[in-house]
């Protein structure tokens, strides 16, 4: 009979090696469980590591692109903002040396043609300039017109007016001889507008110098043209103040006056001539001549048609002129007074 001290070892014995047995198959199952895991979380780690390779290669593919492009561009447009090079001629053979030669000679003679053309150019605008300046400074000799005196118009004197062309090259071009007249007509139409704008004599003058000296029958119309535009100006334009009157206390200080009435001849003889005193002066002194009974009036009203420098006060002392003989005549028309005068003289 077994005691109970021989029964526990022996299932103490049995119980160790099962639970060895049992570790041991634990072991061998978990063995065989992790075995599979092991390389799929390596295959995940690799198909990672893949992944962000390629998005790094296909972004270093995509800034060398994008590189070149912009190197290309860089290079067009340098290329389109420089001059096109000239083609190369290949010098291979002695025929393409000779076909570079006769190029080269072509191109020298061209060259030179278009170097003799800007000179002459060059040479025709200097002689249209001096030519220019020749004619605006022709008035420094006057030269007689051989013609009659025009009658009916103003010259200031009575004189002959002077050449206003100025002698012409021999060689010069019609085109130059068209450009020269044109700037004298556009020289005449200028005198015309300041005599109307002015009113002052010395521009009619110089218009009535054209049509007895200009040499040319264009300028000569043309100045006859300007000259009645300026005499039509002048005879219907009023330019003066109808309600002006002299200002007598002011103008003879020394003497008692008060108004107009008080003037004698003697005094609007004195005011018609000064020709420092205003011009709105001197016209109310012609107007107011024309009761006078002095018998120089006339002769003092003719003075003031032909001297005066003010186109205004030539008026109005022809117009007084008329009154008083009872006479027409073509505003300034000076031929026709001085027949007049001379017919009463005799």
């Amino acid at each position: 009979m077994a005691s109970p001290s021989n029964s526990k070892p022996s299932k103490g014995s049995g119980s160790t090696k099962t639970a060895k047995e049992a570790s041991s198959i634990t072991k061998e199952a978990g063995q065989g469980d992790k075995a599979p895991v092991v390389p799929n979380s390596r295959r995940q780690d690799l198909a990672v590591r893949l992944f962000f390779v390629s998005l790094l290669v296909m972004g270093i593919g995509a800034f060398a692109l994008w590189k070149a492009l912009v190197s290309h561009l860089d290079d067009q447009m340098v290329a389109w903002g420089k001059p096109e090079a000239p083609p190369v001629v290949s010098t291979g053979s002695p025929g393409d040396a000779a076909k570079v030669k006769v190029l080269e000679e072509q191109i020298t003679a061209l060259q030179k043609q278009l170097d003799a053309w800007r000179r002459d150019q060059l040479t025709s605008q200097k002689e249209l300039r001096e030519s220019i300046e020749r004619t605006a400074s022709s008035r420094s000799a006057p030269v007689p017109a051989a013609a009659q005196p025009m009658g009916g118009v103003l010259d200031g004197q009575a004189r002959p007016g002077v050449e206003r062309t100025a002698e012409m090259v021999a060689s010069i071009t019609p085109t130059q001889a068209e450009f020269i007249q044109l700037k004298e007509r556009n020289r005449i139409t200028a005198y015309a507008d300041e005599a109307i704008v002015t009113g002052l004599r010395k521009p009619l003058e110089t218009i009535v110098e054209y049509i007895r000296g200009s040499g040319s029958p264009h300028l000569s119309e043309a100045a006859q043209a300007e000259y009645m535009r300026v005499v039509r100006m002048i005879q219907f334009y009023q330019r003066e103040d109808p309600g002006f009157r002299l200002p007598v206390t002011e103008l003879f200080k020394a003497e008692n006056f008060r108004n107009e009435a008080d003037l004698k001849p003697t005094h609007l003889f004195q005011l018609l001539a000064d020709v420092k005193q205003p011009w709105e002066v001197r016209v109310r002194a012609a107007m107011l001549l024309k009761g006078s009974d002095a018998p120089e009036t006339n002769a003092k009203l003719i003075a003031a048609i032909k001297e005066d420098p003010s186109l205004e006060v030539a008026k109005h002392a022809q117009i007084a002129l008329e009154q008083r003989i009872q006479r027409r005549f073509r505003l300034l028309d000076i031929p026709a007074i001085d027949e007049w005068v001379k017919q009463q003289g005799q």
